[in-house]
């Protein structure tokens, strides 16, 4: 499992185990390691928000900015599911972008898309 050690995502992740009943988000993202879905809904201004609001690794940003994956849009476009393909093996095509890498890229997008939903909309999620 990746470490995500940042202070933004320490009190994502407390705010996501209000939400679960009997399961913290760390027991549920080992759980669905293989298959992790989530949906997506995030708006046009959210999408053009630059990589950086992610809080990624180094690596993580230079692999996207490499690539051209400047905004959250970029990244969204690029991993849509249309041909059966899965987000993770889409971004491993990436290069010098390993396992780790593409599952912190999608945790934090997980993330991100969390902690900027309304507070009605949060259990919902989750």
């Amino acid at each position: 499992m990746i470490q995500l050690d940042s202070m933004e995502v320490q009190r994502v992740t407390q705010e996501m185990n209000r939400y679960l009943d009997g399961i913290t988000i760390e027991a549920l993202l080992i759980l669905r390691q293989k298959k992790f879905y989530y949906e997506v809904n995030l708006s046009e201004a959210q999408c053009r928000q630059e990589v950086s609001v992610l809080d990624l690794s180094p690596r993580a940003y230079h692999c996207l900015m490499r690539a051209g994956y400047n905004t959250i849009g970029c990244i969204l476009n690029s991993c849509q599911d249309a041909d059966g393909e899965s987000s993770k093996k889409k971004l491993l095509k990436l290069r010098n972008l390993g396992k780790g890498t593409a599952d912190e890229i999608l945790i934090k997008l997980f993330f991100y898309q969390f902690s900027i939903l309304p507070e009605e909309r949060k259990k919902h999620y989750m």
